[in-house]
């Protein structure tokens, strides 16, 4: 896979990858604006970057 440059700013996402401007909406993957070299490091991130919005959407729902 090769990913091309563009998305969503780290500056515009929480810790827990949650849109500052849009509460309750999470990024993920190929949403983020980042670029990693081939070779499975793209499905390593999307994958890694899943784990924390889904602990992000986990806190959110919990209140924290």
């Amino acid at each position: 896979a090769i990913s091309t440059a563009g998305g969503v700013s780290l500056e515009a996402l929480t810790p827990g990858l949650m849109l500052r401007a849009t509460p309750g909406v999470f990024c993920a993957g190929e949403m983020l604006d980042w670029e990693a070299p081939t070779g499975g490091y793209l499905l390593t991130a999307c994958m890694a970057s899943g784990v924390v919005a889904a602990a992000g959407v986990a806190d959110f729902l919990a209140g924290r």
